[in-house]
């Protein structure tokens, strides 16, 4: 999903969307994590401890997608308005 939003060969704009890009690497590296753990664990306490954890880590990157979306549109709209001379 973050290769959607970036494309292949773009650059972070500015310290706050790298920030968020950093943030939601680090999180899809918890979910895979969490998806290695729940394939392993046979305790069934841990399985559900893992299938919540699951859901806020999918919660949590949801949110960071969102805000690298909303990052991205101002910067957009700043540079329009830049190149418009608004």
């Amino acid at each position: 999903m973050l290769k959607k939003l970036l494309g292949k060969n773009r650059q972070p704009i500015n310290r706050e969307v790298d920030e968020l890009i950093k943030e939601i690497r680090n999180c899809e590296y918890l979910m895979a994590r969490n998806e290695v753990l729940f394939d392993m664990t046979t305790d069934e306490d841990l399985i559900e401890a893992q299938i919540y954890e699951r859901e806020s880590l999918r919660y949590q990157y949801n949110y960071l997608l969102k805000q690298l979306r909303c990052k991205e549109n101002q910067l957009c709209l700043e540079s329009q308005k830049v190149r418009t001379g608004e």
